[in-house]
């Protein structure tokens, strides 16, 4: 009966004392992979991300020169314009 006890105390205090075991191991190698996985997905969705954000504002970046653009090819057609409308009276006299 002493003989049990002692075994027994003796695993018990073994599992107590974190003792490890290659179950163990496999458990803490499966989270760690787990968790590594999970921020190598992690971080190609961010970097998806941060790519959409750059050719949104690529796109938007465009858009407004074109705005700009327009703008200008009007102000220099009012101004051929006017440039025109002197000539003319110019060439009158």
């Amino acid at each position: 009966m002493k003989k049990q006890k002692a075994e027994n105390l003796t695993e018990e205090s073994g599992l107590l004392a974190g003792e490890i075991t290659s179950s163990k191991v496999e458990v803490l190698a499966s989270i760690v992979l787990t968790l590594g996985y999970s921020l190598s997905t992690l971080a190609t969705i961010m970097a998806l991300q941060e790519e959409e954000e750059l050719a949104q504002e690529k796109k938007t970046e465009n858009e407004d020169q074109n705005l700009y653009m327009r703008q200008m090819f009007k102000q220099l057609q009012s101004v051929n314009n006017r440039l025109e409308t002197i000539e003319r009276k110019l060439n009158r006299y």
